[in-house]
């Protein structure tokens, strides 16, 4: 997970929730009230600030292995809507409140059978339902900085709250997604690029890739976290 910072709201959602607001509409009535083409934008305008992956596992979003009977790609509220009453209800369509996330591994076509998952099987907010966050916030680059990862491909953190978000509230190591073994997969690419290079290259390597990572705007790397990771750890090292 690395931070997202939020752009401009796409027009018109501003007059949406304005007018849902003067209806006095229930937070879940506000929401329905986001159809297309104008929903179709929101989750456009998010993907592309999040760089085309989910903020919270970093999957690209949608997936190439998505069911076709499913949404690729899904709106998430931070703040629950299910926690929202008419007092905060705006947040049900207030764009800082909006992510985009994958399908959560919620169904598995088997045979051209679809296969209902059970909640151990789900991650990102379908795992996480109306649960409210201890700590970690996508937008507050200062929740993220204890992440860290494993070489195996599992994410975790020196911050038990934050651990307990990750782990705990979003099954990010979730063994039956693919998650772990794709995060690993591509950090097994980047260590074989790394080992190509000549030793007295390695540190000033290892900084011009992570520039290059860090730096990536509308099409970010799938799992780039444990890139950025492993990456500042080898610098450290090197230092």
């Amino acid at each position: 997970m690395i931070e997202i910072k939020k752009g401009t709201e796409p027009e018109g959602l501003k007059e949406l929730r304005e007018d849902s607001m003067l209806s006095e509409l229930s937070p879940k009535e506000m929401f329905a009230e986001l159809k297309n083409p104008l929903k179709a934008q929101v989750i456009e305008s998010l993907r592309h600030e999040q760089g085309q992956l989910c903020v919270y596992c970093m999957s690209k979003i949608p997936r190439e292995d998505k069911d076709p009977g499913i949404a690729g790609t899904t709106i998430e509220h931070f703040i629950p809507i299910d926690s929202l009453d008419r007092g905060n209800a705006e947040l049900a369509l207030d764009y800082n409140n909006l992510f985009a996330v994958c399908h959560g591994n919620v169904k598995k076509r088997t045979k051209g059978v679809r296969r209902i998952r059970t909640k151990d099987d789900l991650t990102c907010d379908k795992h996480r339902g109306s649960t409210q966050f201890r700590k970690i916030n996508p937008c507050k680059k200062e929740t993220l900085q204890t992440i860290f990862y494993t070489l195996d491909g599992r994410i975790d953190a020196s911050d038990s709250d934050v651990q307990f978000d990750l782990v705990n509230t979003l099954n990010l190591n979730c063994t039956s997604a693919p998650l772990i073994t794709e995060r690993k997969a591509a950090l097994d690419a980047l260590i074989n690029e790394i080992g190509k290079v000549e030793e007295e290259y390695l540190h000033s390597y290892c900084t011009e890739m992570l520039n290059a990572f860090m730096d990536e705007k509308d099409s970010k790397t799938p799992y780039a976290g444990i890139l950025i990771w492993y990456l500042q750890t080898m610098i450290a090292a090197l230092a």
